[in-house]
């Protein structure tokens, strides 16, 4: 067992090692312009090690997006009484990053500027924009199972949407955190607020 717990525990650094160089070519160099041979080379492995781990380019870029449905889908199996919109809500409103344990308060500007950094990369990247919204409306089954809706799910997607483009705008316009805080909460508040109404018992 404790053999076992090593090479997972070595399978992990490895998966991080990869992930985090190919963050950085990606923010220098663009997207587009970072090949998987470039990545292994800087991590000093072989390009199929790289696909090992992650099976497309974009995956690299996207690869905290798995977690983030694992925490929305079990906000929502976990939520008891409460509607599935109530679930999400604190996941969507309470951090600029979706579903993430940091509160728009703690912020500070060397975070917002690598979000911005980030959001910039995505922005210039039409593959990435694409991969972005393939990635939302794959999401529409999970959440559907999770809420026991679909149709819920089918708008819960596009308020996730709608968040993301609020939040992009307000990173790429050089918008302070309080200020995309303030869009979010309202335009995003006012999203699910319908949502609620929309599938409130009859």
């Amino acid at each position: 067992m404790e053999g076992k717990g090593i090479r997972e525990r070595k399978r992990a650094e490895t998966r991080q090692r990869i992930s985090d160089h190919a963050t950085r070519l990606f923010e220098r160099d663009g997207f587009e312009n970072v090949t998987l041979a470039r990545i292994a080379e800087a991590v000093d492995v072989s390009v199929k090690t790289v696909t090992n781990y992650f099976a497309a380019k974009e995956d690299l870029f996207f690869d905290a997006e798995p977690l983030v449905l694992d925490a929305l889908t079990d906000a929502l199996r976990r939520r008891g009484t409460a509607s599935a919109t109530a679930a999400l809500r604190p996941l969507v409103l309470g951090s600029p990053l979706l579903a993430a344990p940091c509160p728009w308060d703690g912020v500070d500007p060397g975070t917002w500027e690598a979000m911005r950094v980030w959001a910039r990369c995505e922005e210039d990247s039409p593959t990435l924009r694409t991969r972005r919204a393939a990635i939302l409306r794959s999401w529409r089954e999970p959440l559907a199972e999770a809420a026991g809706s679909a149709p819920w799910a089918a708008l819960a997607v596009g308020v996730l949407l709608l968040r993301h483009d609020l939040l992009q705008r307000g990173l790429l316009d050089g918008t302070e955190p309080a200020g995309v805080r303030r869009s979010v909460e309202t335009t995003v508040g006012q999203a699910l607020d319908a949502l609620e109404r929309g599938f409130a018992p009859r």
